[in-house]
């Protein structure tokens, strides 16, 4: 027999043995199956202690719980994500998408109760030009010290934001 014969024998014979496992043993596609809406993780905080949100790696909020921090006093969730992620959370690639700020502006800002469910944040710079993502940092900081059926409306020096719920971990 010539090789190109030999090689053709030899593919017939192999070629019945190949189908099943060339067809995927007999398991056929399907379509996609829809399974709801994602997961939403809520992450407990030491002691109910406000966290601040910051950004991840992949552009998602972060939650960060409040440890032990000696720059500023209690109740301190929003002052944290004012002044930043720490030396630990920027190695872990965590960040922020607000301006920076100093600490006395930082510790001054802080949620004022307005009545009917709304807190109103005033911060030290523009709100108007902040991103979606910048502005949920804010409020799902805010509230994570005042529960999720409450409101917030985030006031600057250029105006006034309307009232938005923290659409994460609820």
């Amino acid at each position: 027999m010539t090789r190109p014969r030999t090689a053709a024998v030899t593919l017939a014979l192999l070629l019945p043995l190949a189908a099943p496992l060339l067809a995927g043993c007999g398991i056929k596609p399907t379509g996609v199956v829809e399974s709801g809406a994602p997961a939403k993780v809520e992450v407990a905080s030491p002691g109910g202690a406000p966290m601040a949100y910051f950004v991840g790696p992949d552009g998602r909020l972060v939650p960060s719980p409040a440890i032990k921090d000696p720059t500023v006093g209690p109740g301190t969730g929003l002052a944290r994500l004012l002044l930043g992620p720490g030396p630990t959370e920027r190695e872990a690639g965590i960040g922020t998408r607000l301006p920076g700020v100093s600490t006395d502006a930082a510790i001054r800002s802080g949620p004022a109760y307005l009545g009917a469910g709304r807190f109103e944040v005033r911060l030290p710079f523009d709100v108007g030009p902040l991103e979606p993502l910048a502005r949920s940092q804010i409020v799902c900081t805010a509230l994570s010290g005042l529960g999720t059926q409450v409101e917030v409306i985030l006031s600057g020096p250029d105006t006034q934001l309307p009232a938005a719920r923290c659409d994460i971990g609820a």
